[in-house]
C-alpha cells in the first residue's frame, strides 16, 4: 500500500515539476512571470515559494517549516522526477492515511494545472506583443520606402 501512495505522489509531483519548467521557460519577447495570486497548501508545505538566489534567480519550490532550509526546490529535480525524500516527507506528514494522500495529490495536480494555464497565458501574451510589433515594423518599412521614393 505504501508503494501505491509513493507512486501517486511521485506522479503528481512529476506533473508539477514539468509544469513549473513550462511556466519559467523564456518567451520571446520576454513576458513577466505571473504573480503569486494562488497558494496551494499541501499538508505543512506551501507552494509556490520564491527564493532569490544570487540577487536574480527565481526559484519555485515548496516551503515547509519542518525543513532545515525552509524550502524544497522543484526546478532542480533530475529528469523531472521528484526526490524520494520529498515524497517520503509528504507521506509522513499525511500519516499514510489514504484520504490525506489523495488530497495532497489533488492539490499538487491543481498547482500543476495552474502553472500550465499561466504558461499558456505567457505564450499568448508574447504572441500578442509580436502581432502588435508586426504592425509597427510594416509602418517603418512603408515610411522608409516613402523616404527613398521622395529623394531625387
Amino acid at each position: 500500500m505504501k508503494r501505491k501512495y509513493e507512486q501517486l505522489l511521485e506522479d503528481a509531483l512529476g506533473e508539477l515539476i514539468s509544469a513549473v519548467g513550462e511556466l519559467v521557460k523564456p518567451t520571446y519577447p520576454e513576458t513577466p512571470l505571473p504573480r503569486r495570486a494562488r497558494v496551494f497548501r499541501i499538508e505543512s508545505f506551501t507552494w509556490p515559494c520564491y527564493q532569490v538566489i544570487d540577487n536574480e534567480s527565481l526559484l519555485w519550490g515548496m516551503m515547509s517549516h519542518s525543513l532545515p532550509t525552509g524550502y524544497f526546490a522543484l526546478r532542480g529535480s533530475v529528469g523531472g522526477r521528484p526526490s524520494a525524500s520529498l515524497v517520503a516527507m509528504l507521506l509522513k506528514q499525511c500519516g499514510y492515511q489514504p484520504a490525506r494522500v489523495l488530497h495532497a495529490a489533488k492539490q499538487i495536480r491543481a498547482a500543476a494545472e495552474w502553472c500550465r494555464r499561466r504558461a499558456a497565458g505567457r505564450r499568448r501574451h508574447a504572441e500578442e506583443i509580436l502581432r502588435q510589433q508586426w504592425k509597427a515594423a510594416e509602418e517603418i518599412d512603408a515610411d522608409i520606402a516613402l523616404i527613398a521614393l521622395s529623394k531625387p
